[in-house]
């Protein structure tokens, strides 16, 4: 169970302690913007998994309908709040269901259309490349954390495993922290490219969180396949096949998964 805590738990805290951070500075103002809509969605999305377990996760209902009414309740509770956060912050109240959307809409759209680096440079000697690299990392990271955010939602088993390795009852809903993984690093991506990566007590939350998780992430998929669960590529046994059939049954993406985090661990150094 260490897999499902090691990465969501580091990168959720740093999310909510980005967000009680305090707000000085236009670039902060909108990753807080940006933060509480990821929440809002996150939690949603964990409210729906809890709700319709069986949905999510290929046909087990895992809760009794207590907890699915107690669970799905709170994180409706927190997403709605989030939402609430997030609709204060714009600074006006004159804004009707229509224009949050369209807001919303604009902005996504917008934020899918700039996670590459806004000054591209490829001249390895250039100071251009050199002021700009991490936001590259970043944004490379970003269109590979919203990837595997989607891969679960869409694809069958084993593939929908990966990348948070949590078998078919977990990982769908665990979904909601690979998003709220890739919202962050646009966030950091947006902040190098404008300078102040180094300077905000918010930011800084977020590299931390992001670092600490791939980090405990990469270092339990390691152990995995070292063979501390029964055996692996090191030690002898067979514990590795036996127990995760699903992460070897797709090593192209269980790869792929493991480069994103290794990126975000460089990208935050």
């Amino acid at each position: 169970m260490s897999q499902a805590f090691a990465f969501q738990l580091p990168v959720g805290y740093a999310t909510i302690s980005a967000l009680s951070s305090p707000d000085s500075t236009h670039i902060t103002s909108t990753i807080r913007r940006r933060l509480n809509l990821a929440v809002a969605v996150a939690s949603m999305w964990l409210a729906s998994s809890t709700a319709f377990a069986s949905k999510f996760a290929f046909g087990y209902d895992l809760y009794t309908w207590k907890l699915k009414a107690f669970a799905s309740g709170i994180h409706a509770t927190n997403g709605l709040l989030a939402l609430f956060a997030w609709r204060s912050s714009i600074g006006t109240n004159k804004m009707t269901i229509r224009s949050c959307a369209s807001r919303v809409i604009r902005g996504t759209v917008g934020s899918l259309w700039s996670i590459g680096p806004s000054k591209p440079c490829s001249d390895p000697d250039s100071p251009q490349l050199i002021s700009n690299n991490n936001a590259s990392i970043w944004g490379l990271c970003t269109a590979g954390l919203l990837w595997f955010t989607i891969l679960p939602i869409v694809s069958p088993y084993p593939l929908a495993t990966v990348p948070t390795i949590l078998g078919k009852r977990l990982s769908r809903p665990a979904s909601a922290f690979t998003f709220l993984s890739a919202v962050c690093a646009f966030c950091l991506k947006e902040s190098a490219e404008s300078g102040a990566e180094g300077d905000e007590n918010q930011i800084s939350r977020l590299r931390k969180g992001m670092m600490i998780g791939s980090t405990l992430h990469l270092l339990l998929l390691m152990l995995k396949l070292i063979g501390v669960d029964g055996g692996g590529l090191l030690l002898p046994g067979r514990g590795l096949w036996e127990v995760y059939p699903a992460m070897l049954a797709v090593p192209f993406a269980t790869a792929s998964s493991i480069i994103v985090h290794a990126l975000v661990c460089f990208a935050a150094l």
